[in-house]
């Protein structure tokens, strides 16, 4: 369980145990099963998916150079070689004549510079005394601008073999056969980072990238081993091995509700994790699929519950206070492995889906008092009674959660739908 969805739990618990036992009520208990299924991931739980590629090319734009015209958009597939888009030759050819004109200029400098040397030279030979002084510093000169006339013209030279590459160059291709994932016409995303003109998923290379909710955060973990399901016919599956979950980098709400519809989840962080698969045949670039655990075979031992309902004895062996035949017992429970994240354990005996366990309230909780299913709050006052935060009256919150099934959300409350 989630620590929200704990406090949740927590907030109606108090309210329903005030005064349980000086006025002689039952002790509420709740369903191990509806517990269960309020935080972490259990099995039949499934989570959007989509078949991308796992390689990514990524094609910068010249800042200095204008596109004349983009021949693809997102969502196309293309091959490699591909033209994706061409930048403005006019342009290019006119920065690569006025780079030409400018070397020749400079190399007429270097000629004029060499006679000059060359006559200096010739005059110095027939003089003597101070007018061969004189002249010697003039040829120093103008060797002197020689040598910055050649220097000029090698740059000149590099500039110009740019240019030519540039407009030789003019078409951009794509360097694999894949789909068009993005363009960035602005080369920056919503938030303002960088981003690169055109994406490209690679095919053949396939992975899954699927998303995780709030609720469930901390419930898929590297290495889990999952299922991928066909959303057109579930008879077809892939099986794979949760590769990373990327935790840091959270979205903000349902980027494909198309209903526009708000409410209190809207914005809920949503994390994304990817899946490596065993065999990718079958799979199309962009497929969309269900990502469900896979147990293999194997059944699974134990279930979850918040480690708020575990008790301590004072050797060290655990308890929870659980209903047997409509009275509360301390039954001891075995402890399986702790999800530090969600705050749960995993029971691997004493307790079943089946059985109903009660919050440990030393003050209520006691052997053989009541119990009862149903969630009474004291009618204190108006405000009070709105405090039940929309849950049911088991204590189960809504599967919606106030979103209309229509949203794509499933019962996990936060597993985002990518149709």
């Amino acid at each position: 369980m989630s620590k929200k969805a704990m406090a949740l739990v927590l907030a109606a618990l108090l309210l329903a145990l005030c005064g349980c036992e000086n006025g002689g009520e039952s002790v509420y208990v709740q369903s191990v099963k509806d517990l269960a299924a309020m935080g972490g991931i259990a099995p039949g739980d499934r989570f959007s998916g989509m078949v991308v590629s796992e390689n990514v090319s990524q094609i910068q734009k010249d800042k200095d150079k204008a596109v004349k015209e983009l021949l693809v958009k997102e969502g196309d597939d293309v091959k490699e070689g591909q033209i994706l888009f061409s930048y403005d030759t006019e342009e290019l050819q006119l920065s690569l004549d006025k780079k030409r004109l400018e070397l020749e200029q400079l190399e007429a400098n270097i000629a004029n510079y060499q006679e000059q040397i060359t006559r200096l030279e010739q005059e110095s030979a027939r003089v003597s005394g101070s007018a061969k002084l004189e002249y010697t510093i003039q040829i120093q000169t103008n060797q002197l601008d020689l040598k910055e006339a050649e220097i000029k013209v090698k740059s000149k030279e590099a500039e110009v073999r740019q240019a030519e590459n540039l407009l030789e160059n003019a078409d951009v291709v794509s360097p694999v056969t894949g789909r068009v994932q993005s363009i960035s016409e602005s080369g920056t995303d919503n938030n303002g980072k960088p981003m690169p003109y055109i994406t490209i998923q690679k095919s053949g290379a396939y992975r899954i990238k699927a998303v995780l909710g709030e609720l469930q955060r901390g419930g898929i973990q590297p290495g889990d081993r999952v299922r991928a399901v066909s959303r057109l016919d579930e008879s077809l599956s892939w099986l794979g091995t949760v590769s990373v979950v990327d935790y840091e980098s959270p979205t903000q709400g349902n980027p494909n509700n198309m209903y526009g519809n708000v409410d209190e989840m809207s914005n809920a962080s949503r994390y994304p994790f990817y899946i490596d698969l065993d065999s990718t045949e079958g799979l199309m670039l962009g497929q969309h699929v269900y990502v469900e655990l896979a147990s293999e075979g194997e059944e699974i031992s134990g279930l979850q519950l918040g480690g708020a309902f575990v008790c301590y004895e004072e050797d060290g062996s655990t308890y929870v206070w659980a209903e047997r035949r409509g009275k509360l017992e301390k039954r001891k429970v075995t402890l399986g492995d702790y999800n530090e994240m969600q705050d749960t354990y995993v029971i691997t005996e004493g307790l079943t889906e089946e059985d109903y366990v009660a919050y440990p309230d030393p003050e209520v909780c006691r052997e053989g008092i009541s119990t009862t299913h149903e969630l009474k709050l004291e009618d204190t006052s108006s405000e009070d009674a709105g405090m039940d935060m929309g849950m049911d009256a088991d204590m189960g919150m809504d599967a919606d959660m106030g979103m209309d099934a229509d949203m794509g959300m499933d019962a996990d409350m936060g597993m985002e739908v990518m149709d």
